[in-house]
């Protein structure tokens, strides 16, 4: 709904970039991302459906294409604040508490630790170029 009521506001045949997640074997941010839901409670997967968000709120699909967009940290507690800080854990934490959430999210991004200690995970996004009406 925000979207729909976003589009009268642009002028006519203005772009408008929609972004989802890639496919998971190409987003390596995908098992530290299980650590803020539960199994019964999988992420959205809005990948697939970026053509009905968009047509939902009265756009017109107008190209796509994927996007590299690797989550890179200078070591792992800066990755576990970076992924804190945005937002995707906050109900994790609420239910669970701040040090459980640290610890699982701690241990998801161990795999991704290089030798020099910094924390890289490779992610592919998918994006569609819409236009307003």
């Amino acid at each position: 709904a925000p979207l729909a009521a976003a589009v009268p506001l642009a002028g006519r045949g203005t772009p408008v970039v929609l972004a989802g997640w890639g496919p998971p074997e190409r987003c390596a941010a995908a098992d530290v991302l299980r650590v803020a839901t539960r199994p019964a409670d999988p992420l959205p997967v809005v990948r697939d459906r970026l053509e009905d968000v968009a047509r939902d709120a009265g756009l017109r699909p107008d190209g796509s294409g994927r996007v590299a967009c690797p989550f890179g940290y200078a070591d792992l507690d800066s990755a576990v604040r970076g992924m804190l800080s945005t937002g995707w854990f906050d109900t994790a934490t609420s239910t669970a508490g701040h040090d459980q959430v640290v610890k699982e999210l701690t241990e998801a991004l161990h795999a991704h630790r290089r030798r020099d200690g910094t924390v890289w995970m490779p992610n592919v996004f998918r994006y569609l170029i819409a236009r307003t009406p």
